[in-house]
């Protein structure tokens, strides 16, 4: 496996990894820098590429998530249970069906409405079939939790992602007499 980590901001620059324990040594060496942005471009021994960028508050917790789940053997996700955890150079990190369906919408529909149909097309173009039913029990559960927001009736749901950088959307208001 090859990963190649750009990185803007205090560390700035390019690094390369290749072989077995590239991604152990890259998200160790993610997790022990300053970046404010970094990008990942991953190319598996199979031929599968995979490319990310990442930036905020947060961003380290993601691309480590992002690189360990590419790095995974299985090109498959199991569905509707968690991702068993498989063992990565001694790194146990395992991701939920959930967890891995809220990273692909934050990556590929940031600041769009979707439709849960939507979401099951293009989710099984880049992963591999999964069901509708699947797609729309976790987008409501997401919205549920405050991930999501949502509009439309039962048959024309719409979903967004909320918007967490606008401090808008975490004030509450009340009614003053």
């Amino acid at each position: 496996m090859k990963i190649r980590l750009e990185l803007e901001g205090k560390n700035a620059g390019s690094i390369n990894y290749k072989g077995p324990d590239s991604a152990e040594l890259a998200v160790t060496y993610l997790n022990s820098i300053e970046a404010d942005e970094v990008e990942i471009h991953i190319a598996k021994d199979d031929g599968t590429k995979a490319f990310a960028e990442f930036s905020g508050e947060f961003w380290n917790m993601s691309a480590t998530k992002f690189i360990l789940s590419a790095a995974k053997n299985k090109p498959s996700i199991p569905e509707p249970a968690a991702v068993e955890s498989e063992e990565f150079n001694g790194n146990s990190e395992s991701l939920t069906l959930k967890e891995r369906l809220e990273m692909f919408l934050r990556f590929e529909y940031p600041r769009v409405w979707f439709t849960s149909l939507d979401v099951k097309r293009h989710y099984e173009s880049v992963y591999g079939k999964i069901n509708l039913s699947t797609v729309s029990t976790y987008l409501a559960r997401m919205y549920r939790d405050n991930i999501l927001e949502r509009k439309g009736n039962h048959n024309q749901r719409e979903y967004r992602l909320r918007d967490e950088n606008n401090p808008l959307v975490s004030l509450e208001y009340a009614k003053v007499k």
